[in-house]
């Protein structure tokens, strides 16, 4: 009896050993976790970078092509150079300028109350290129008078006509209305006796020459065509026509008569063979020449276009002549050269 008492006794002692070490168990304490420390200044996100701003060449869609296209390929490499984004626009209202920071802006013709866009954009630079109308402001330049000099023209083609022509049998048909255009003519005389002084044909017809025949502004084709007749009667061989002097068929007439021809403008392609050369006043080699001084921040200029000879027939001014005529170009620019003589009419 005694030892099932130890015997029970036994087995109790053990079931307590185990519930003891069971409860430590389960009483254990849980290691404790140490959080992560943020950092002391979050990152910000990325903003996006502001885009530069804008420099737009306005060329509106009755633009002359041919000017657009060069100033459009220079200007697309030279506006971001200077740091500006490039756009082509036809048009503009100082809203837009407004909206998208557009700090030059360069206009070619025909573009109306370019005035009035300048002055609501009072922080925009505007460069108007062969604009006659608009004049110089505080933040608007202007490349081409309104009235180029004419009396340069008609001297070098006076000079011109002279040195191409046997005999100097030159001509010109001029305005009658327009002091620029009078000068011109004046001009062209005093060019052609430059070159070859009393001008004294040896065979007929015995003319004085170089001659001349003006017209009002307003005169019809019959009428211009009157003048052409007057000048190829008397044995004329090249003619000198003053800006505003009739219109392509004028020159398509003495074109056909074999009149040697040279003027201020483009010809016809019709016209070509008997086009000497054209003596005009490029803007665009001006704006060439103002654009480093454009790019830099000038304002307020005024520039003047320079007279250039082009559309040059070799065949009838040859390389060596062409020589010759630009030498005399540059020395009536530089005033070396007087243009108009009071012994002339």
């Amino acid at each position: 009896m005694r030892t099932f008492r130890f015997v029970i006794i036994a087995l109790l002692m053990l079931v307590l050993a185990a519930c003891n070490a069971a409860d430590e168990a389960a009483v254990s304490p849980v290691p404790e976790l140490t959080p992560t420390p943020l950092p002391a200044t979050a990152t910000p996100l990325p903003t996006a970078t502001p885009l530069p701003p804008v420099g737009v060449f306005l060329a509106p869609e009755e633009a002359d092509p041919r000017l657009v296209e060069a100033m459009q390929s220079f200007l697309a490499q030279a506006v971001p150079e200077a740091g500006l984004r490039f756009q082509v626009r036809p048009s503009l209202t100082a809203e837009m300028i407004a909206a998208e920071d557009i700090r030059w802006v360069i206009v070619v013709p025909p573009f109306s109350d370019l005035a009035a866009l300048a002055a609501a954009a009072p922080q925009t630079r505007f460069l108007a290129v062969g604009i006659g109308d608009v004049t110089p402001t505080d933040n608007m330049s202007v490349i081409g008078d309104a009235d180029p000099p004419l009396d340069q023209q008609g001297f070098v083609a006076g000079f011109t006509a002279a040195l191409i022509t046997p005999e100097w049998r030159v001509g010109v048909i001029s305005v009658s209305d327009s002091e620029a255009t009078q000068l011109a003519r004046r001009a062209f005389l005093a060019g052609v006796q430059y070159y070859c002084g009393l001008c004294r044909p040896n065979y007929p017809p015995f003319f004085e020459y170089p001659l001349y025949f003006q017209l009002d502004s307003t005169a019809s084709q019959a009428e211009w065509q009157t003048a052409a007749d007057f000048l190829i009667r008397r044995g004329v061989e090249t003619v000198y026509l003053v800006p505003g002097a009739g219109d392509e068929t004028l020159r398509r007439y003495l074109a056909q008569a074999g009149v040697r021809l040279i003027g201020g403008e483009i010809p016809p392609e019709d016209v070509r063979p008997n086009w000497v050369a054209t003596l005009g006043f490029s803007v665009l080699d001006a704006f060439y020449e103002f654009w480093p001084q454009f790019a830099a921040g000038a304002a307020g200029q005024s520039v003047t276009v320079p007279l250039s000879l082009s559309e040059v027939n070799p065949d009838l001014l040859s390389p060596g002549k062409q020589r010759v005529v630009e030498d005399l170009i540059a020395d009536v620019a530089a005033g070396y050269i007087e243009t108009v003589s009071d012994l002339l009419p």
